[in-house]
């Protein structure tokens, strides 16, 4: 069937849905993108050599709308699938959902609205609703303000881990510009914490991301998913895309020496605390301890950050399995 009726002057979208053993998940997170409020969109469906049923599944939703296409490819991941979309994807804006997950019947409407509304936006962020198993929610961006970030502040956000900026790609949409020519940005294949690599890219070559809170996309927690997994051979991806992230802006100019220098110490500090909350083996949580404690020193010299948040990561780099028991008794 068709896809709707839009406006003749309403630019294409192009949303991109990796698709992995999620079969269970499917109907309602494709559901809730062809009912978007907003009708020219480009669907497309990226089986990533599922073994269940998404691959039937995916054709028979391109059977039932018009606007929706399934590429089929061998298994290689989160970053080889989105890849794979962006290398058919002809809309003038380009978004990205989750196959486990739900979005708003507005949010691309409102999302493009917002890039429209501000002059030099060409990159929109919304709010996100993590959704749990046992059926609670958490609104996890309510209490942040609605923001226009230049390329400068949504760097320095994005390295020091303020503000949303070190996030995902998912709740945002961005000028298809970014994913297009010679300096295309693609995602790392090979690894996980792909957003992150992909942001830093975007963020230095965007004119403005306009920020609201307004919770328009819904994260699925589940267990056993890319993010809850066990200890595995990517237990350590955080730091490693962290180091490319810094790498590629060092490479680009970026001379804020302080924030690198913390965006480095994040990516160990993130690992660490996983594989403390995975109970990894001694070796790797020795291996990683001396990693961090390399990265602190200029972090401890850094004179923007408190006093409790340098003690937090000095406690991290000493005694991580003490200051691991304390943190996770006071989140819970």
């Amino acid at each position: 069937m068709a896809g709707g009726r839009t406006s003749a002057s309403a630019p294409l979208i192009s949303v991109i849905v990796p698709v992995y053993k999620v079969e269970q998940y499917l109907a309602d997170c494709v559901a809730s993108i062809v009912n978007q409020t907003y009708r020219n969109l480009e669907i497309i469906l990226v089986d990533d050599g599922s073994p269940d049923r998404c691959p039937e599944l995916c054709e028979q939703w391109t059977e039932r709308d018009d606007r929706i296409r399934t590429v089929h490819k061998a298994n290689g991941g989160l970053s080889s699938a989105r890849n794979a979309g962006l290398d058919v994807a002809k809309g003038d804006y380009i978004a990205f959902v989750d196959s486990d997950d739900t979005i708003e019947p507005d949010m691309i409407e409102t999302m493009h609205r917002w890039i429209r509304e501000h002059d030099g936006v060409d990159v929109a962020m919304c709010g996100t609703v993590k959704v749990f198993d046992d059926g609670h929610e958490d609104h996890i961006d309510a209490a942040l303000p609605n923001k226009v970030f230049t390329r400068a502040n949504a760097l320095r956000s994005f390295l020091y881990h303020y503000e949303r900026m070190a996030s995902a790609v998912w709740n945002k949409l961005f000028d298809a510009r970014f994913f297009r020519g010679t300096e295309a940005i693609r995602f790392p294949e090979g690894l996980n914490s792909e957003d992150y690599f992909v942001l830093s890219r975007v963020y230095n070559t965007m004119g403005g991301l306009y920020f609201s809170a307004k919770p328009l996309y819904r994260y699925r927690i589940r267990e056993n998913s890319i993010t809850t997994a066990s200890v595995n051979e990517h237990s350590f991806d955080k730091a490693r895309i962290a180091e490319l992230c810094c790498e590629y802006l060092e490479s680009q100019g970026y001379g804020d020496a302080a924030a690198l220098a913390y965006c480095r110490m994040q990516g160990w500090y993130d690992v660490l605390y996983d594989l403390l909350g995975k109970r990894a083996d001694a070796a790797a949580i020795r291996r990683c301890r001396k990693a961090l404690a390399r990265t602190v020193p200029p972090v401890l010299r850094d004179r923007s950050l408190s006093f409790g948040r340098k003690a937090r990561i000095l406690l991290m780099a000493t005694t991580p399995r003490a200051y691991h028991r304390i943190s996770s008794r006071s989140t819970r």
